[in-house]
């Protein structure tokens, strides 16, 4: 039992995955409904997992990123990243509705018939520009929204860069910044812990979807990951182009480089004279 726990430990997270994926596809189809309804918890819990984290993820990691740039700088940096941000954005969909519209995924697949889709109404840009402060901090944590939770991290990693920077709360700065830094760290390996379940999940994912809706679902689904690859590779060419154009190296990107302690040459031994 240890030995293959240490297998499964050692192996890549993407091996694991594909094999999760697989054998969630034999065992859907051969324990159909029986086997959805067994395994639909432990596909609940890799969701509720990913969702428990989203939260300090976001929060942490803005706020550490934050401070560690200049304050004089953090203007022009945000508009920076901002445009950056919408531009990206918009290439993404661009591309996902030109690939979505030539393939048509999700081709085949059936909602449950008890399932209710309520489909929102458009907010217009002004809503949507107000959405994004939250009128309540502790409702935009407990109802994940997002675009609240990332304008929380900016308004407070920026107070906290400037508390860092002044004369008189400088230190009091200081150990904010590492109480919120040790956080971080502390979700980054709450994060290393729940990866390690992911392959477990996404079996009982695909096995419980795999026994409700039967081999069409196996094809469908396979039509939707070869789209989202086909359109990751276009964006990667597009990426490609607009760097060349800017005039970035694409060198510096596709450069695979040893890790640091395998560059790092050992000590050598001094030579021992005899005398």
């Amino acid at each position: 039992m240890k030995k293959l726990l240490r297998i499964y430990f050692d192996s890549s997270l993407i091996l694991r995955v594909t094999v999760a994926l697989v054998l969630g596809i034999i065992v859907g189809l051969i324990g159909g409904q029986a086997a959805a309804d067994w395994l639909a918890p432990f596909g609940d819990l890799l969701l509720r997992l990913l969702k428990f984290l989203i939260v300090p993820i976001v929060l942490f990691t803005l706020m550490v990123g934050i401070n560690q740039a200049q304050l004089g700088s953090m203007g022009r940096m945000g508009r920076k990243l901002f445009g950056y941000y919408v531009a990206t954005s918009a290439l993404a969909i661009i591309v996902g509705l030109a690939v979505a519209t030539l393939f048509e995924p999700g081709t085949g697949l059936s909602l449950d018939e008890n399932a209710e889709i309520d489909v929102p109404d458009n907010p217009g840009i002004a809503q949507v520009l107000l959405a994004i402060v939250p009128d309540n901090i502790f409702t935009a944590f407990t109802e994940v929204n997002l675009l609240g939770i990332i304008f929380t991290a900016f308004v407070f990693g920026i107070a906290l860069l400037k508390l860092r920077a002044s004369k008189t709360h400088g230190e009091l700065g200081e150990h904010l910044y590492r109480t919120v830094e040790g956080l971080n760290q502390i979700t980054l390996k709450v994060m290393t812990g729940v990866l390690q379940y992911v392959p477990i999940g996404v079996f009982a994912i695909v096995a419980e979807t795999v026994g409700k809706q039967g081999v069409a679902t196996i094809l469908s689904l396979g039509n939707m990951v070869a789209v989202l690859y086909v359109a990751l590779a276009v964006q990667l060419v597009l990426y490609c182009v607009l760097m060349k154009v800017f005039g970035v190296g694409l060198g510096g990107f596709s450069e695979r480089r040893a890790p640091p302690w395998r560059r790092l040459s050992p000590p050598k031994a001094a030579p021992v004279r005899c005398r």
